[in-house]
Order: structure tokens, then C-alpha cells, then sequence
């Protein structure tokens, strides 16, 4: 009896002994060169990214953009949204669809928080790139929701993380492309201001 205590004690001992030495366990994955490090994003305008809003004059619809440093509000950065003045009903582009799937339509979902919620879209050429958007309805509290947000990120129907967006430039995410939330608080109030039914 006094033998067998002897070596469940020892067996704690060596346990606890184990388990305080994290250099002893073996590694959970590949270090570099494989699946577990985060690919490097294909854009990364987090740092010179910001959002805009403006009014704009009928025939054109008010929009909220992603415009990048040097870039204009008439040539958003990849995500745009405008309204419809005279009912509020919001349209989102996401740009750098793939240019194959105009015409189609899919279920993307916008994670805001602990949240992923389901957006239907269609795909729709974009006049002034080679590549496509993804077009689709926005109510106005998910802009506001994503206003608060530290991190805002786009999933395709594959699953695949394509945008994040970020409120601090150095964060690190993994996704195909990365951009700001820059501006986003005040410029959504001030859009949101222009898409109310006059």
C-alpha cells in the first residue's frame, strides 16, 4: 500500500511538473511555413484608408465610402453604400468580386461583433474596375453597429474571410483585405442624416 502511494505521488510530481513547463509540451503546429501562420492580406489599406459621406445633388444618390489616401469619394476603395432619399432603403457595393459571377447571386455574412448575419447580394459589374461587386441591402443599425466596432469583417458563401475592417491600423487580422473604420462614427451619423425621407 505505502509502495503504491509512493508512486501515485511521484506520478503527481511529474505531472505538475509537465504541466509548469510549457517548453516540455510539443508544439501544436508548424512555427512558419504552414497552415496555422495567417496568410499575408493581398490590400492592406487599414493605415491609409478612412470613410467619407456626402450629400451629392439628384440625379445621385447620398453615399458613405471607403476612399484611400489620394483617392476620391467618386472612386470608393473597395466598399460603398448609398440610399435611396426618398424611402431610406440603403444599397451596398463590396468590391473586388470575382468579374465570373456577374449576374449571380449568394449569401455572404457581415460579422459585427459576436454576430454573422446573413446578406443576400447579386453580383453586379463594376464600371470603373475589371473586377465585379457584391451588391446588397444594408439597414441603417447594422451601419450604426458597425460604427462601434473595433473589427467589422466580410465572409463569402466559401466561407472565406475576404474584407476586415479595422479601427486600429496595427491590428492584426486575417483576411484577404484589410481597411479602416477610420471616420466611420461621425461620416455613417451624417449619412444616415442625409438618407432620412425629406
Amino acid at each position: 500500500m505505502l509502495k503504491r502511494l509512493s508512486l501515485l505521488a511521484a506520478a503527481g510530481v511529474l505531472a505538475a511538473a509537465c504541466a509548469s513547463d510549457p517548453a516540455a509540451a510539443p508544439s501544436a503546429g508548424p512555427v512558419s511555413g504552414g497552415a496555422a501562420v495567417a496568410a499575408a492580406p493581398l490590400l492592406n489599406i487599414a493605415a491609409t484608408s478612412q470613410w467619407f459621406a456626402e450629400e451629392r445633388l439628384m440625379p445621385q444618390d447620398p453615399i458613405l465610402a471607403l476612399v484611400n489616401a489620394g483617392g476620391t469619394i467618386e472612386s470608393p476603395a473597395g466598399f460603398y453604400m448609398t440610399c435611396n432619399p426618398a424611402n431610406g432603403t440603403i444599397t451596398a457595393h463590396l468590391g473586388k468580386q470575382p468579374a465570373t459571377r456577374v449576374g449571380q447571386s449568394a449569401t455572404y455574412r457581415i460579422r459585427m461583433g459576436a454576430e454573422a448575419k446573413p446578406i443576400e447580394g447579386k453580383f453586379q459589374t463594376n464600371p470603373k474596375a475589371a473586377d465585379a461587386d457584391f451588391v446588397f441591402p444594408l439597414q441603417s443599425i447594422d451601419i450604426r453597429t458597425m460604427a462601434q466596432l473595433d473589427l467589422v469583417s466580410v465572409l463569402t458563401d466559401q466561407g472565406e474571410v475576404q474584407w476586415a475592417f479595422v479601427r486600429d491600423p496595427a491590428a492584426q487580422v486575417n483576411a484577404k483585405y484589410v481597411a479602416s473604420l477610420k471616420g466611420m462614427a461621425q461620416q455613417s451619423l451624417d449619412y444616415l442624416n442625409f438618407c432620412n425621407p425629406k
